[in-house]
């Protein structure tokens, strides 16, 4: 019996080893560039990808373009309420950069927490719809340190719910 215990205690052991180092290595490769991901917080700024291009986009490229004021309703675990955001159409941001997008295209958003969205050219192409955004209710979005969504929020217009919207925008690759 002493036997038969130990050799299953060596196994749980085993096992939960084999686990840590599955995790260790997990969370490394799911890191990325963390000294990248703080300056682009910092700097206020995100990729832009597609293809080989690579461009970073600044709050000034973003309040060249104009931003609007728009309200919707966001829904969250703690109920609705009506906001205002300000921002610019991420189709406009695209066609500033030179990207030609198309209704087959693919374009995910990724965010500096690891959250991703995706979406297709035809959602981006869609009038009043997706919109990078970088205030709310009249004033700037945060930065993830202080609590906020921001810099920059992708906001779906007219979605029901808000899971595809992404705070903390840190890059956007077209496929």
């Amino acid at each position: 019996m002493a036997r038969r215990r130990k050799n299953q205690t060596l196994g749980i052991a085993i096992v939960l080893a084999v686990l840590i180092i599955a995790v260790g290595v997990l969370a490394y490769l799911n890191r990325g560039d963390l000294g990248l991901k703080k300056e682009l917080e910092m700097q206020a700024e995100f990729h832009l990808v597609h293809g080989d291009f690579k461009q970073r986009v600044t709050m000034e490229d973003i309040w060249n373009l104009k931003p609007v004021e728009f309200s919707t309703v966001m829904r969250s675990g703690a109920g609705t309420s009506d906001v205002t955001f300000t921002g610019v159409e991420l189709r406009r941001v695209l066609e500033k950069f030179g990207v030609n997008l198309q209704a087959d295209s693919k374009v995910e958003v990724k965010a500096l927490d690891g959250y991703a969205s995706a979406f297709t050219g035809d959602e981006v192409l869609d009038p009043e719809s997706l919109y990078i955004t970088i205030a709310m209710d009249g004033k700037p979005l945060k930065p993830k340190g202080e609590g906020g969504f921001g810099p920059y929020f992708l906001v779906i217009r007219d979605s029901e719910f808000a899971q595809r919207w992404v705070k903390f925008v840190e890059e956007i690759v077209v496929r």
